[in-house]
């Protein structure tokens, strides 16, 4: 009589291997499902401007800068307040960054344009010619600061709140007791003095608050940009944890309706590869401090250059370098159309301070006259065009006052200023 063979150990291994399938075919869909959401993400995000080969691994060879904004918009109120200014130079050789915060109530009086607050010109740009922009914006703050700036990123403060809510909130030290509230826009801000874990919307108000209507201290610029930088280093460290690491996609996914960018879609990959990992020790933080003369704040020279000369550095290039090239192209344009060649670069002060205008003056002839370090190590900017002869030039200026602020104008020549 034949025995019949046991076969239930074959049937159990069988069902196993099926369930096994099963669970690697769910992850796997579930994978590419996200992998296309993110990518539909990112292509929001982005532009669709193809990119090249060559561009395309430059992102892993060459220094690149960005102008960061952090909007204020409100669908009630139409408003695009750019509360956070940020000019943001990164290396991939030395995967290290400089970030240069900017006041929002810093003056500038770029060529051309009135004279406003740093914060005007992106809601200007925007409600006149959107899609110009992100162009017309890079040029203002990168004639200011003399530093060729590659790419724009804008991103509304409910992008901000819901990555912050994605990590499960950020552990902050609170420097003051802070109490805002304003029932018009809903605004109410009740924070404690003291290391805390904050939520989005309580992040949010941590870096954004200056006034104070229920009897706590205000808030100076240097405070909010201090804050701002603990935020940065935290909001770093966290998303760098294993934890964040598996909620970048979510991430991504958030900020989609949330963040634009006038970088390729395309290159927005390349740079997470490249960037994500980069350590928080690795990044410089320079704040532009000033002096507060209503309703500007007014920046010193000197501290202007300081960080120019550091996002350069961080470029791999000369503090004279883009200076040199950028009036030369200048002063090429102008030749072409019969106008005397004059230097780009504005100094902004108060008619209160009776000394700026020739302390400016003086600081412009130290710079052409010396090659000096400060504490970034790097040459002072020679702002003669290439091929210039290396006499002294005289420097003229001319002075337009009104009310509240008085415009200085630097021209290499004598005959032709600019009107602000």
């Amino acid at each position: 009589m034949r025995k019949v063979k046991h076969k239930k150990p074959r049937m159990f291994l069988k069902i196993a291997l099926s369930c096994l399938f099963l669970v690697v075919v769910a992850i796997g869909l579930y994978a590419y499902a996200l992998y296309k959401q993110t990518n539909i993400a990112i292509e929001k995000i982005g532009t669709d401007e193809p990119v090249t080969e060559v561009e395309a691994a430059a992102v892993k060879t060459k220094p690149l800068t960005v102008l960061l904004l952090g909007i204020d918009h409100r669908e009630d109120t139409g408003s695009l307040n750019s509360d956070v200014i940020m000019v943001v130079t990164v290396n991939p050789t030395t995967q290290s960054a400089t970030v240069v915060s900017l006041p929002r109530d810093m003056q500038l009086a770029p060529k051309g344009l009135p004279s406003r607050k740093a914060n005007y010109y992106y809601p200007y740009f925007y409600n006149t010619d959107r899609d110009h922009a992100y162009e017309d914006t890079k040029k203002v703050f990168s004639d200011y600061l003399d530093v060729p700036i590659d790419y724009v990123v804008t991103v509304d403060f409910d992008g901000f709140r819901q990555t912050v809510d994605i990590l499960g909130g950020l552990t902050v030290n609170v420097d003051m007791d802070m109490r805002y509230v304003d029932d018009e826009d809903g605004t109410n801000i009740n924070l404690k003095k003291g290391v805390a874990t904050l939520n989005g919307k309580q992040v949010l108000d941590f870096v954004r608050y200056r006034k104070s209507n229920r009897g706590t201290e205000e808030s100076s610029d240097l405070e909010r940009n201090q804050r701002q930088q603990q935020v940065l280093n935290e909001l770093l460290n966290t998303l760098k944890s294993t934890g964040g690491i598996t909620k970048l996609t979510q991430i991504i996914q958030a900020v989609g309706d949330h963040m634009r960018t006038d970088v390729p879609s395309s290159q927005i990959r390349e740079l997470i590869g490249t960037y994500f990992m980069m350590k928080p020790s690795n990044v410089e933080y320079i704040h532009l401090n000033g002096d507060w003369v209503s309703p500007y704040i007014i920046v010193k020279d000197e501290d202007v250059d300081k960080a120019r000369d550091a996002l350069k550095l961080q470029r791999g290039e000369s503090a004279d370098e883009f200076v040199s090239s950028y009036e030369e192209d200048e002063d090429e344009d102008k030749a072409e159309s019969g106008e005397t060649a004059t230097s780009s670069r504005q100094v902004y002060s108060n008619s209160s301070s009776s000394s700026s205008g020739s302390k400016s003056s003086n600081s412009s002839n130290n710079s052409s006259n010396k090659s000096g370090t400060n504490s970034v190590k790097t040459k002072e900017p020679d702002t003669k065009p290439k091929g210039s002869d290396t006499s002294t030039k005289t420097v003229t200026q001319t002075t337009y006052s009104s009310p509240d602020k008085t415009v200085e104008q630097r021209s290499s020549t004598p005959g032709k200023t600019l009107t602000p």
